[in-house]
């Protein structure tokens, strides 16, 4: 595991994976709070939730992928 905190994809894929994960609690906090009127927001979160929980999926298997787990295709015999 030291030699993966030494790896700067690592990192970058990891801070990445944090920055991703916290705009989507975020963004779902930001959709459930009561609405103080009627106007609408500026900024939709439910496109956003879904942009930012997909590069989190990303980063997600990158990071396994770099980790060594295999989640590709198994080659066939």
């Amino acid at each position: 595991m030291t030699e993966l905190l030494n790896n700067s994809e690592f990192v970058i894929t990891l801070a990445i994976l944090l920055v991703s994960a916290s705009i989507v609690g975020y963004m779902s906090w930001l959709e459930r709070r009561p609405r103080k009127s009627l106007t609408p927001r500026l900024l939709p979160t439910t496109p956003v939730i879904l942009v930012f929980g997909f590069i989190a999926l990303l980063a997600l298997v990158h990071l396994a992928n770099l980790y060594g787990i295999h989640t590709g295709n198994r080659p066939r015999l």
